[in-house]
């Protein structure tokens, strides 16, 4: 992957992706973490009070290990709806970057999530990533219509994949290479 470098900035016809901000914390916990509905499939905490919320440790882990985190930013009035982040950094062996994402709900079913995610593949392809990968719970199948709105394709379910909210929950998994 090219170097990494946190003042990149991507653009369509009307969402923002930059990277995250400290003061983006208001409008990420208000659209993620303080809503069940959101954090029903997406794997974060739920924080009842804002003032016990903050984004300076995960930014600075992020931009640590030299990751992308950004802010979904919409054009026209510059509100911030929700985030879309690279899991993992690929290596020379292991080329491949997963993605996650979570949009507030009010945003739901508008077109911002599968933008969003084109737009981080290609981002991630741009640099030279060979396989960008994507999961949902089974249960989440709005998530996996935006993967496949992307032409990602399905690869699978793994069983007992991830341990949230005292279970382990099954997911689907999407895969979808460089072709560059």
């Amino acid at each position: 992957m090219r170097e990494f470098d946190e003042n990149v900035i991507l653009e369509s016809d009307d969402i923002i992706l930059r990277y995250l901000k400290e003061e983006d914390a208001h409008a990420i916990f208000h659209n993620i973490n303080n809503d069940r509905e959101v954090l029903r499939y997406y794997v974060d905490r739920y924080v009842e009070k804002e003032e016990d919320f903050s984004l300076v440790e995960m930014i600075r882990k992020f931009k640590e290990s030299e990751k992308y985190i950004f802010a979904i930013v919409l054009k026209d009035n510059n509100i911030v709806i929700g985030n879309i982040l690279q899991c993992n950094v690929p290596t020379a062996v292991m080329n491949t970057v997963e993605l996650g994402y979570a949009i507030g709900k009010a945003y739901w079913n508008k077109g911002y999530m599968t933008k969003a995610l084109k737009m981080m593949i290609e981002f991630m392809f741009e640099n030279g990533v060979h396989k960008v990968t994507s999961c949902h719970i089974t249960d989440n199948k709005a998530s996996g219509r935006v993967m496949e709105k992307c032409g990602m394709i399905k690869e699978g379910i793994k069983i007992d994949d991830i341990y949230y909210r005292d279970r382990y929950w099954d997911t689907v998994n999407y895969y979808i290479l460089n072709s560059r």
